[in-house]
């Protein structure tokens, strides 16, 4: 909203020719100008002896009622749009910071789950089967090794599916509940070659072992 005004002071000295000498006139004109969606509203008074109120909007003259009335309308509207506006740089603010949030969430639960199923997928190898060493810090049994591999399968599936719903909270929480098996297999699968070196003289199977090793680097 644009607001401008403008005082005139216009005052009209008679010639004493003509008039008394003490013979004065005042007139004060005052121009309230305000421009609002594109409308302009101009309200002009005039004030000492020939003091009168006009109104104009877009440079038409209209009565102050409906000045007034057509004012309030467009004040409301325009007040509205702002609301409106701010309503929309709110949720805009806050689609950014779900959208970030879903794509870091993402994007580091993808890491943890890659790490995962890369390690399952080396543990599985028929070559280290009967060496598996158990323990309450890696895997504690076969049944959990197959559980978790079964989990693993299935999430890699349908990850794409939680990210597009943009679900943070279940995107979080997987998080936190795989951290820790990158480390914990790490440890399953180093305790398991060394048990397959200390327990096989088969060269087929040490080969392989070395293979495995190998392939981590």
């Amino acid at each position: 909203m644009k607001v401008k005004k403008i005082f005139f002071l216009i005052i009209a000295l008679l010639s004493p020719y003509y008039l008394p000498a003490h013979l004065i006139y005042h007139t004060m004109t005052s121009v309230t100008e305000q421009t609002m969606l594109g409308h302009t509203f101009k309200h002009v008074m005039v004030s000492g002896s020939a003091q009168k109120d006009e109104f104009f909007i877009n440079g038409q003259a209209v009565s102050k009622e409906n000045y007034y009335k057509e004012f309030d309308r467009i004040q409301k509207k325009e007040w509205d749009e702002h609301a409106l506006q701010q309503e929309q740089l709110r949720r805009s603010r806050i689609d950014f910071s779900q959208t970030v949030q879903v794509e870091v969430a993402a994007k580091l639960l993808n890491t943890i789950v890659v790490q995962i199923i890369d390690l399952l997928k080396k543990c599985s190898n028929p070559s280290l089967a009967k060496f598996f060493v158990y323990t309450d810090k890696t895997i504690e049994s076969a049944d959990q090794f197959q559980q978790l591999d079964a989990f693993m399968n299935q999430l890699n599936s349908s990850l794409q599916k939680i990210i597009e719903n943009k679900d943070i909270e279940s995107l979080q929480h997987l998080h936190k509940n795989l951290e820790p098996w990158p480390v914990r297999l790490e440890k399953f699968f180093q305790d398991t070659v060394q048990q397959a070196i200390a327990k096989s003289d088969d060269t087929a199977v040490l080969k392989e072992l070395l293979t495995l090793t190998c392939d981590q680097f």
